[in-house]
């Protein structure tokens, strides 16, 4: 057991991670800014701090910044489309916390192969990685909802997933980004046809 890190502890709603992009892009992001879009959802001071550490982590800490910063401009016009918008954050997640690229990837692999998957099936092979412990647990009901709420699979009653149809992504720049969230994970410097294959891009490609 590797006992990786795991450090996310907050689900953050997919619409407040579109407004600290948006913000970011526009030279605006503060978090003053982002605690008022926080609090639309959340109370108490804990969770606040919890919620502003996750975003900032996800957006201006990105490790994909550079990226983000060299093709502002598109990406403002790519985020109006809702589908392509997500799966720009989603892969912002996957790149600023590895066990929520992990649950995801294991997600791909088994819908892969089935289209209703349960908890545990998932949880199994994560608490390998990451060991079963009760912070596992949070993380895991803090990144899985994010995904569902971006449209990558449902869940269809508690403890049930169910596999969506494949993402309409129409800009080549969404998909470039997700495949660089792949690729930090990896340590790949370039990407081979056949890595392409891999169960992280069941849902997109």
């Amino acid at each position: 057991m590797n006992n990786k890190p795991i450090d996310i502890d907050q689900r953050i709603p997919i619409e407040t991670l579109a407004a600290a992009l948006e913000s970011y892009l526009n030279d605006s992001y503060s978090n003053d800014y982002i605690l008022e879009q926080l609090r639309l959802d959340f109370n108490g001071e804990n969770r606040l701090k919890k919620a502003l550490r996750v975003v900032n982590k996800i957006v201006p800490q990105s490790p994909l910044s550079e990226l983000l910063l060299a093709n502002k401009e598109e990406i403002k016009n790519i985020i109006k489309k809702k589908t392509d918008r997500d799966v720009i954050l989603i892969a912002l997640l996957n790149s600023a916390f590895s066990f929520s690229f992990a649950v995801l990837r294991t997600f791909g692999k088994f819908f892969a192969v089935q289209d209703i998957v349960n908890t545990q099936t998932i949880k199994n092979p994560i608490s390998n990685i990451y060991s079963g412990n009760k912070s596992t647990e949070i993380a895991f009901y803090s990144v899985v909802p994010m995904f569902i709420e971006a449209g990558f699979f449902s869940r269809t009653k508690m403890g049930m997933y169910q596999c969506a149809e494949k993402l309409k992504i129409t800009e080549p720049l969404a998909i470039q980004i997700y495949q660089e969230s792949f690729k930090l994970n990896n340590a790949y410097k370039s990407l081979k046809e056949y890595q392409m294959r891999d169960p992280y891009f069941h849902f997109v490609l």
